[in-house]
């Protein structure tokens, strides 16, 4: 189960991607920002962003499970 929904994961974040990289046009979205930068090194604000998403999820399915 936990393949499944990794690969699943990979599969609906890369089609975003794409997704979005047509539909733009010339703004400057997240995700474009994150596909540029990673060829120059992932910046440290797409980290601070990527914990503070996974901090808040925590943080609601502990309070929904409590």
């Amino acid at each position: 189960g936990i393949l499944a929904a990794a690969l699943l994961s990979f599969a609906l974040s890369f089609d975003d991607f794409i997704i979005t990289n047509f539909n733009s046009g010339a703004v400057s979205t997240f995700p474009k920002y994150i596909w540029v930068s990673a060829a120059r090194g992932i910046p440290a604000e797409a980290n601070v962003l990527a914990s503070a998403v996974f901090i808040f999820a925590l943080i609601i399915v502990v309070t929904v499970q409590v």
